[in-house]
């Protein structure tokens, strides 16, 4: 359901659903206004944190709803093989699985790379630790 009021304040928690995928959107205060932190980014806005999530532009205010975390998800993060985020070096490689797997041999899985928007192949069922394209030296 598409946020209804739009006194979005610090500390709030949104959700949106993306491919059967559920994503989450923190709202904090940072240098004196507001962002939208997507798994470990921020955004300026509601539109460009639910951009980072599809990859086209969308609007914002009818992707993302307004929720309430339970106590149980505050202390437990979940990390699914959908959104996997590990820091590489300087920046944060966002690694996602593609949701279009045509063409790709059988038993693998295509990954996107939302850091330097590039795509590999991983074994089905294996989760990637980060981009091969960021080498940790």
């Amino acid at each position: 359901m598409a946020i209804s009021n739009r006194e979005i304040k610090s500390g709030m928690v949104l959700t949106g659903r993306y491919h059967k995928v559920e994503h989450t959107c923190e709202v904090v205060e940072k240098d004196g206004r507001l962002v939208y932190r997507v798994m470990g980014e921020d955004y300026k806005s509601i539109s460009a944190a639910g951009s980072s999530v599809t990859g086209h532009p969308c609007n914002g205010w009818v992707f993302w709803s307004e929720s309430t975390p339970k106590a149980e998800d505050v202390s437990q993060p979940v990390q699914t093989e959908a959104t996997v985020t590990e820091a590489v070096e300087d920046k944060k490689s966002v690694c996602r699985r593609n949701p279009n797997q045509k063409g790709v041999p059988q038993g693998q899985v295509r990954w996107h790379c939302y850091a330097c928007r590039k795509s590999f192949l991983l074994p089905a069922g294996q989760v990637p630790a980060g981009c091969p394209g960021h080498p940790v030296s």
